[in-house]
């Protein structure tokens, strides 16, 4: 029971931070010094993520809504808004969130089709 509301408390505590990140680069602001940071609480970093297998990070993350919120920060993070590869990983990232999480989202729904959107770019 501990070990779950930890892992409740880290995600509500990234899920302030990510929306953070989100009103920063909505400004104009860089938010690199900030999605660096946010990677390493869930201790990884952009450059392995670039290089690792999608089951390798799912299993150094260990959680699929942590999986999620990695998503979703790949996806506003600005070193990868043209890396075809990071975006094809996010996808893939989130088909496998879903494979573990079978409940409908929406938020799930609306960022896959903002993924999607950036492929087809």
């Amino acid at each position: 029971m501990l070990k779950k509301e930890y892992l409740l408390a880290q995600i509500t505590e990234l899920a302030k931070k990510f929306a953070y990140l989100i009103k920063r680069k909505s400004e104009g602001d860089d938010i690199t010094l900030l999605a660096n940071g946010y990677y390493r609480e869930l201790n990884v970093s952009a450059e392995w993520l670039m290089n690792a297998e999608c089951d390798d990070i799912m299993q150094r993350i260990g959680d699929w809504q942590l999986v999620e919120l990695l998503v979703k920060m790949i996806i506003e993070d600005v070193r990868f808004e043209h890396n075809l590869l990071m975006i094809q990983k996010a996808q893939t990232l989130l088909f496998m969130v879903q494979e573990l999480d079978r409940t409908y989202s929406f938020e799930r729904i609306e960022l896959q089709e903002k993924i999607s959107e950036l492929l087809k770019k």
